[in-house]
């Protein structure tokens, strides 16, 4: 479920030319390839099975509640990629390869290693959310301007309530979600330490949390991210 920006080495990114370029490849093992605005997006399978199990697909056993699933699904996936067709487009901004894949738990544009600087970095990170926000609020006001359907009311609230709580969700200071990544962009490489602590504190804080509000998913998922950024501060000596 972590949407986050992130580098992915010194590995060559794929080019796609063209502004709103979009073709559309599945090939044999399922993942979906195409290019969006010159962007290269790949989504794997494991995408379509979280948002599955996070629309309820356990409990979608009538019509109704397979429209409402069906609904879900993409309006999740459309927000998800604006979300990390705000962290992409940025980064293309400063004349920087990107590419973004759609995965379990969300997804990530990934750049060049060491090709932004922390300003750089902190303006790419906050325009996932930034975006996805802006998404939540267009949802918003059609759901309040256009002729009532059914249908389409499921969409857009779907569209606006996931909106929402996946920035919110990423915007929590824990590493390796948009929160953790803005304070290490604002903090520097010098203290992650710093960063790695208040990673832990808040991902046990919220994880306890989960437990009483029976949110165990998000429970599971925050303590794995509280036991990496342990891992890491053994490596770095605790201290």
């Amino acid at each position: 479920m972590a949407a986050r920006s992130r580098s992915r080495g010194n590995a060559t990114v794929r080019k796609s030319p063209g502004l709103a370029q979009c073709s559309l490849l599945a090939y044999p093992s399922g993942v979906i390839h195409f290019s969006l605005f010159g962007i290269p997006i790949q989504i794997q399978p494991f995408f379509w099975v979280t948002m599955a199990l996070l629309g309820g697909a356990t409990n979608a056993s009538t019509s109704q509640g397979l429209l409402k699933l069906g609904l879900f699904i993409i309006a999740g996936f459309i927000s998800i990629l604006v979300h990390e067709l705000g962290h992409a487009l940025t980064i293309k901004s400063y004349r920087v390869p990107t590419s973004i894949t759609l995965q379990a738990f969300g997804g990530y544009a990934s750049y060049p290693a060491r090709s932004l600087n922390r300003l750089q970095s902190f303006l790419v990170t906050a325009a996932g959310p930034g975006l996805q926000l802006v998404l939540a609020l267009v949802a918003h006001v059609l759901l309040n301007r256009l002729p009532p359907n059914e249908g389409m009311m499921m969409f857009l609230v779907a569209l606006k309530w996931v909106s929402i709580i996946w920035a919110l969700l990423n915007l929590l200071p824990v590493l390796p979600l948009d929160g953790g990544q803005l304070v290490n962009s604002v903090l520097g490489p010098r203290r992650i330490k710093i960063t790695l602590w208040i990673t832990i504190v808040t991902a046990v804080v919220v994880g306890i949390l989960g437990i009483f509000t029976r949110q165990i998913f998000l429970t599971i998922l925050l303590g794995m991210f509280a036991y990496q950024a342990f891992q890491a501060l053994k490596e770095n000596n605790w201290r």
